[in-house]
């Protein structure tokens, strides 16, 4: 079975992987002309890393980034709102978060594939339905394939021709992300933060010795635009109140570093999924990045979806079963997330939050976390 992913992000280029592990013959199209170091850092969770594990590839992962012992929900001053155990957040194989960039992980996925898996310069137009096979078509030719993936992304032209009524929802925020080239103060260097301040947040985590990657969100106007000249003063301004380090992040990062994205999901699909072609990663269910695992839903995607095709050659019931599967997991990540953003931006959500926080026992704490992490073993 030939399968033609479109997309080289990191769920398409991830799916390629285990596929191929898997025996299928595959390809990926992705429009870019080169890959390059583009983007700012990611949190590969414990989930992810055991999908990453399973491909063999972990450990160059947490050897190109930096292993987090603890990821702290704090005040603007760094202080933590509740200390949390190191057993929060490990999964049963002990993995910790790795920090890295996001630019790295994907060249690690690119480099392993087989050489002439990726196709670049390849901007996906439509395709059509045959008997048998897909027809691609691209601005720069045309491709067949027996089945079709789509993930390329929130605003997926693969999902808009499956699903041409699909809207994104705003959350309502925009969200900077940077690197900055300096070196944590020690008792930070293995640890990521995300501190609360007045409808502001701020948050960081080393992705190198000589690197941290952080993030800074606020309320906007959808697609609100700005002059780059008066960039570093806003973000300066709106963070003057918290801790030294959060300016000395923000005074370290070059212009050219700092990037600005309106923080959308994507409204709830009735299926992933039409005939040959499957939707995957966040052109499926794109969400916000409160709970850090807009990746990782994506790598779960490309394993569980691989190893139900391997299971089951009717690609129908293959695609049915791999939505069965995922629908509820994915949909607590979503609507979580989303209400997670809403309360960290509401002066009540916030103390509502707290006060949910202090009164949840550790055990229960522990409970949800390792859910979250949680992956279903496959026999091979």
């Amino acid at each position: 079975m030939n399968i033609a992913i479109i997309g080289g992000g990191i769920s398409g280029l991830t799916t390629a992987l285990a596929l191929k592990k898997l025996g299928f013959d595959c390809q990926v199209y992705e429009k870019a002309t080169e890959l390059n170091e583009v983007g700012a850092g990611i949190w590969m969770q414990p989930n992810a890393m055991k999908v990453l594990d399973w491909l063999g590839i972990g450990d160059e992962v947490r050897s190109e980034g930096q292993q987090l012992q603890s990821v702290e929900l704090s005040d603007q001053n760094l202080i933590p709102l509740k200390k949390l155990e190191r057993s929060h957040i490990l999964n049963e194989k002990y993995n910790l978060t790795t920090s890295i960039h996001r630019a790295r992980l994907q060249k690690i996925l690119y480099s392993t594939l087989p050489k002439g898996t990726v196709q670049l310069g390849k901007s996906y137009v439509s395709h059509q339905i045959q008997k048998s096979f897909v027809k691609i078509e691209f601005e720069e030719g045309s491709a067949s394939a027996d089945l079709l993936l789509g993930a390329d992304g929130i605003h997926s032209k693969v999902r808009h021709q499956l699903f041409p009524h699909a809207t994104t929802r705003y959350s309502g925020q925009t969200c900077w992300r940077g690197i900055a080239p300096i070196a944590l103060p020690r008792n930070r260097q293995s640890h990521g933060h995300e501190a609360w301040g007045r409808q502001v947040r701020f948050g960081f985590a080393p992705i190198s010795e000589q690197g941290v990657y952080w993030f800074a969100v606020a309320k906007a106007p959808e697609g609100e635009q700005e002059t780059p000249a008066n960039l570093k003063a806003k973000l300066k301004a709106m963070f003057s109140s918290f801790h030294p380090l959060v300016q000395e992040i923000l005074d370290q990062t070059p212009l050219d570093k700092i990037i600005r994205n309106d923080i959308s999901d994507l409204k709830r699909l009735q299926a992933w999924s039409q005939n040959r072609v499957c939707l995957i990663g966040d052109a499926a269910h794109a969400t916000t990045p409160n709970m850090g695992q807009g990746g990782g839903m994506g790598v779960e995607d490309a394993y569980y979806l691989s190893n139900i095709l391997s299971k089951d050659p009717d690609f129908f019931q293959a695609f049915t079963r791999f939505e069965k599967e995922r629908r509820k997991k994915v949909d607590y990540i979503v609507n979580t997330s989303w209400q997670f953003g809403k309360m960290a931006h509401n002066p009540v959500g916030q103390q509502l939050f707290k006060l949910m926080l202090k009164m949840t026992p550790e055990a229960m704490l522990k409970k949800q976390v390792q859910k979250m992490y949680s992956i279903k073993e496959y026999k091979s």
